[in-house]
């Protein structure tokens, strides 16, 4: 494509392509004189840019500025029907995924139950399968579909997204990104679910535009997630964030990694379920109707989400925790219980310089965030690898 043009010139051709794409996208409305002040590019070479944006279907005319005197500049906006990605969830009962848009709603959808008693080979070849069904049922399945992100709980290595170990599947070591990868033959990204659900939150939710933000998922675990100047945290080997395997109280109740008084152990519903010898939605239901036991069982769970997030506010000092998860969804009093013992738990002079707050996903989180994963990696200029994406979007500049 760029015969006799040197590498550093097509990579900065396509970081700036890259560049005002992820402009007029965080903007969602820009006029090309605006991305020339931002940038400090010359207007041809913006023009060229949006031009070919343009051509390639990912970016849309629409309308004009109002308030200035003269000629009105033409405002620009992502096109979301200009590439799709395919989200995938997995979670311990089911399988969701969907193909999304580049404004991060769900086109199309495909729900199954999971069986994890068979091996993890197996259940990926169900995933692929599922895939499959799902692109083949797409009304515009010629159109550009860039990756697929695929979420779930464990410790997950990055970037070559290898799950170390989930204990609630009971897998280890298996290589989910290179298995799917070569049954799909399309680029893929796999990640844990707490970090994807932050980064649905981040590029399409109730944290966008947002810096410093840690989300403390709650659901069949307990962990964290946090975004630093648009970055997540990953750690040495990507298990930045794994609170639940804090502990607590070593004398206390059984994880399931095989230690005693793990945070989770107080907090996510597999643990409460084990206490209490019954399912979680039968919890929340007798406590709705005033069963002191469930009450006490889900007041404690409050009480020590409480504690996790002071912690997380003296770690981190973020201008917001995001509470997400199935445990929020489905009992969404626990965010009143955090708030109440929030003033004797945390610290003084920090008490008062973040916001908490509740996902805007719930359900759909999973399929949202990996979308978001596999847009948070592709729309990083300046890129040092292909990705499809990034051909799509590229065009050449003003010598």
């Amino acid at each position: 494509m760029f015969e006799g043009v040197s590498y550093d010139q097509t990579m900065m051709r396509r970081h700036h392509s890259l560049l005002l794409f992820n402009l007029i996208r965080d903007a969602q409305q820009i006029s090309r004189v605006d991305l020339a002040k931002i940038t400090q590019m010359s207007g041809t070479s913006v023009g060229k840019i949006v031009k070919d944006l343009i051509d390639r279907g990912l970016v849309v005319e629409t309308g004009q500025s109002s308030g200035k005197v003269g000629r009105k500049p033409t405002l620009l906006q992502i096109n979301p029907k200009g590439a799709y990605v395919v989200g995938v969830d997995v979670d311990v009962n089911r399988l969701a995924l969907g193909i999304v848009d580049l404004n991060g709603k769900i086109i199309s959808k495909l729900e199954k139950p999971m069986n994890l008693k068979q091996n993890p080979e197996s259940v990926l070849d169900d995933m692929v399968q599922s895939i499959n069904e799902l692109l083949d049922s797409f009304h515009e399945k010629e159109k550009n579909i860039i990756g697929v992100g695929v979420c779930i709980p464990g410790l997950v290595s990055w970037p070559d997204g290898n799950i170390a170990m989930i204990p609630q599947f009971q897998w280890k070591d298996v290589k989910v990104r290179e298995l799917l990868e070569s049954k799909l033959n399309r680029t893929v990204y796999v990640d844990n679910n707490v970090k994807t659900a932050l980064l649905a939150e981040y590029l399409f939710g109730s944290v966008k535009g947002m810096k410093h933000i840690v989300s403390i998922h709650v659901g069949s675990g307990l962990g964290s997630a946090v975004i630093e100047n648009g970055d997540i945290l990953r750690g040495v080997s990507n298990a930045l964030g794994e609170i639940g395997h804090t502990i607590m109280d070593p004398k206390g109740q059984l994880c399931d990694c095989g230690r005693f008084g793990c945070l989770q152990t107080f907090i996510c519903s597999t643990a409460l379920e084990k206490q209490a010898g019954r399912s979680i939605s039968d919890i929340i239901a007798a406590a709705r109707n005033q069963d002191p036991g469930a009450l006490k069982l889900l007041e404690r769970a409050g009480e020590y989400l409480a504690i996790a997030v002071s912690n997380v506010i003296c770690l981190y000092n973020p201008e917001s925790i995001l509470l997400v998860g199935s445990m929020i969804e489905q009992y969404p009093e626990l965010f009143r219980i955090v708030e109440n013992h929030l003033a004797q738990y945390s610290w003084e002079p920090l008490c008062r310089s973040f916001d908490l707050r509740l996902a805007q996903f719930g359900s759909e989180s999973g399929i949202i965030g990996g979308t978001a994963l596999v847009l948070n990696e592709q729309l990083k200029p300046p890129l040092n690898k292909y990705n499809p994406l990034e051909d799509h979007i590229m065009t050449p500049l003003e010598s």
